[in-house]
């Protein structure tokens, strides 16, 4: 059995047949997808994630560590 990933990449996506016949059905141009994709990573990138601000505050102030138990 094969493992499967959830998710495509920016570069599959732009090579996918069937999102490339849904886009000129909606008329909707490659490069204006493109970037659509490129704007929403970098969005997701500068999120904090709840993990990453109890790390954060705990390696400033392990005592904190509690008020997240």
């Amino acid at each position: 059995m094969s493992k499967t990933r959830e998710e495509l990449t920016i570069s599959e996506a732009l090579r996918d047949p069937l999102i490339a016949m849904v886009l000129r059905a909606d008329g909707v141009k490659l490069d204006d997808f493109k970037s659509l994709l490129e704007t929403a990573a970098r969005t997701r990138e500068q999120r904090t994630s709840p993990v990453g601000n109890f790390l954060k505050s705990i390696s400033s102030d392990p005592a904190a560590m509690c008020s997240y138990c």
